[in-house]
């Protein structure tokens, strides 16, 4: 019994994190929003399973970095609320993570609306 115990706490520690982080970080709310917009416009095109598949592994990288980022940045704050050299550079490589996961999810999005977008307006008149 102990071990689902544990197994129930941990799974509430996470949650608990997902809660902090989208009350907290306004960036991990604009990657949420713009998640929604995708999801829409998957819907909106009549996206197939293997393009929901690239929709999801690119929102998924976003949102993880963007978690990483944001607990990195409270590690930081955790250790100094002044400016230090090493601190800001480890601020600036999460942050790079971000946007590059940012960019690898814009180029997904792109392998799969583009050509539903093309079909979609052959087939309207």
């Amino acid at each position: 019994m102990a071990f689902f115990s544990r197994v129930r706490s941990k799974f509430l520690n996470a949650f608990r994190g997902l809660l902090l982080a989208f009350t907290t970080d306004n960036s991990f709310k604009v990657h949420l929003f713009f998640s929604a917009v995708v999801i829409g416009i998957g819907v909106g095109l009549k996206a197939s399973a293997v393009d929901w598949a690239l929709l999801a592994i690119a929102i998924g990288l976003v949102v993880v970095a963007e978690l990483f980022n944001t607990a990195i940045e409270y590690l930081v704050r955790m250790f100094t609320t002044e400016y230090h050299e090493l601190a800001g550079k480890l601020l600036d490589i999460s942050a790079g993570a971000v946007l590059f996961a940012s960019l690898i999810a814009l180029v997904l999005a792109g392998i799969v609306f583009v050509p539903l977008a093309i079909t979609a307006m052959r087939v309207t008149p």
